[in-house]
């Protein structure tokens, strides 16, 4: 039977899921400012071009090393790297925050160089307009980032706690053996097992008189 989601846990799940929507709606945004930003800027040649590919892989460096950094601070090395589903969402963590860096980079590259075109005297209404555009998607896409580091520290939290009731649910086996004052041995595998050695040994004690009352209703009581 699935265990039930905890209200807290499904505010937060639902808070990730419409920041993952709006990032998705902003990085859109984002590509078609950048876009009319080009368009704005006059053909002419122009110096400091940005290497995007370079730009990717630091972002893609820069987000791997944030990711495994908060995931490293709630669990152990070991849960990361055994625990599958605790790989995948690392993955798809590392995208997301890659993307915001990515976008807020060439955000930062495209408002640098209409600034320099407005201080070049290309005063034109339009230069202005797509200039706040790129600076509010810019802020929007910082506010998101910050938003997105809380909400992948409380889901590592949350894996953590999740992981070490999971671990506590799960059967743990006993492996031993029982001796009686008899001196008869009994091999024993697991605690069902043990509590079913020790009811067959009570009533021999119980006879014989060398079990408390106490005892006794402890184990029965098992």
């Amino acid at each position: 039977m699935p265990r039930r989601i905890a209200p807290e846990r499904r505010e937060q799940l639902n808070t990730r899921d419409e920041l993952e929507r709006l990032i998705s709606q902003d990085v859109e945004q984002m590509q078609g400012l950048v876009q009319q930003a080009q368009n704005v800027l006059p053909g002419r040649p122009i110096s400091g071009f940005l290497d995007y590919h370079q730009v990717k892989e630091d972002s893609d460096s820069d987000a791997s090393n944030i990711v495994t950094s908060i995931a490293e601070f709630y669990l152990d090395k070991n849960i990361i790297e055994e625990i599958d589903y605790v790989k995948q969402k690392s993955t798809v963590d590392r995208i997301t925050v890659s993307n915001l860096l990515f976008q807020m980079k060439t955000a930062e590259h495209a408002i640098i160089k209409l600034l320099e075109e407005i201080d070049n005297g290309n005063t034109h209404p339009r230069t202005f307009e797509v200039l706040s555009s790129l600076q509010r998607s810019k802020m929007e896409i910082v506010k998101h980032l910050a938003q997105f580091m809380v909400i992948m520290e409380n889901n590592y939290k949350s894996l953590k706690e999740d992981y070490r009731i999971k671990k506590a649910e799960e059967p743990q086996d006993v492996d031993g053996e029982f001796t009686d004052e008899n001196g008869s041995g009994n091999k024993i595998r697991g605690t069902r097992a043990l509590m079913e050695t020790i009811r067959q040994v009570v009533p021999e004690h119980r006879a014989e008189g060398n079990l408390r009352k106490d005892d006794i209703e402890e184990i029965d009581g098992q």
